[in-house]
């Protein structure tokens, strides 16, 4: 497997398509033959029901891994498109702010999951927003 590639779609304005982006380049990878992870990192979920997850009924979730109470391995999903698999998200991680408050090195919980993806290299692209 080749390098794993990282793309991180970020705009702090809303309804720009940061949703519709990472959906369609993520499910574009994958029918390319590409293994994605794709992260859903807002707390709306519409990513995760968008890619056809019921992110009102999924046991863990992006807010568990920032907590540290599991890994992004543990949580990735299977989609309906080959070679995609999400780690969804909830309004639960609406919570994660406020628990982290006091944690220290809180800003680089997801970046070490990522890391650890990476030196699996399960993956070829991890597509996060």
């Amino acid at each position: 497997m080749s390098k794993v590639r990282v793309i991180s779609i970020t705009n702090q304005k809303g309804g720009v398509g940061k949703t519709t982006t990472a959906i369609n380049l993520s499910a574009w990878l994958a029918n390319k033959g590409k293994k994605v992870l794709a992260i859903d990192a807002d707390q709306q979920g519409n990513t995760t029901s968008g890619i056809g997850l019921d992110k009102n009924n999924i046991e863990n979730t992006i807010y568990d891994v920032m907590l540290e109470e599991c890994s992004l391995s543990d949580v990735k999903l299977s989609t309906c498109v080959k070679g995609l698999e999400v780690v969804p998200a909830n309004i639960n991680l609406t919570g994660a702010e406020i628990e982290l408050i006091g944690k220290e090195g809180r800003e680089y919980i997801l970046k070490r999951e990522i890391e650890n993806i990476k030196d699996i290299k399960i993956v070829d692209w991890v597509i996060m927003w």
